[in-house]
């Protein structure tokens, strides 16, 4: 990449929380040439995110976790100057700690959109019992 700034929005199983990832993504990033975007997810998920979003994309569609996610989009990141991890206020606190175990250094910053109220108490809990098998893997 170059130096460039890359941004790497994840993708999510529920197309609510995708399209507002993507929403994130277009609001922040749009408007600037010096980034380099990447949807990472299923096949699903990119598709959603294809839908929802004018941004010119990399396209890694192999991963079906958060772990997989930062995996398979690393190849696209190496020489990037900052890297700009696109997920909701949710999920931010474990992609933090994925980030900082998979890609190292502090070059990173996680984002995080909004979450309609009816997904809070569920993905607290989703992402603790989460959060809690990645530390002891």
């Amino acid at each position: 990449m170059n130096g460039k700034e890359v941004v790497i929005v994840l993708g999510c199983k529920d197309k609510i929380l995708t399209e507002r990832r993507v929403e994130l993504a277009e609001s922040k990033f749009a408007n600037s040439k010096r980034f380099k975007i990447i949807f990472s997810g299923t096949k699903q998920e990119i598709g959603w995110m294809k839908k929802y979003s004018r941004l010119k994309a990399i396209l890694e569609d192999m991963s079906t976790t958060t772990p997989q996610n930062l995996i398979n989009s690393k190849k696209f990141i190496d020489s990037a100057g900052k890297i700009w991890i696109i997920t909701d206020k949710s999920h931010a606190f474990r992609t933090r700690y994925l980030a900082r175990k998979i890609l190292g250094d502090g070059r990173f910053e996680v984002l995080g959109s909004k979450v309609p109220f009816v997904f809070k108490i569920k993905n607290l809990w989703y992402e603790m019992s989460r959060l809690i098998r990645h530390v002891f893997e």
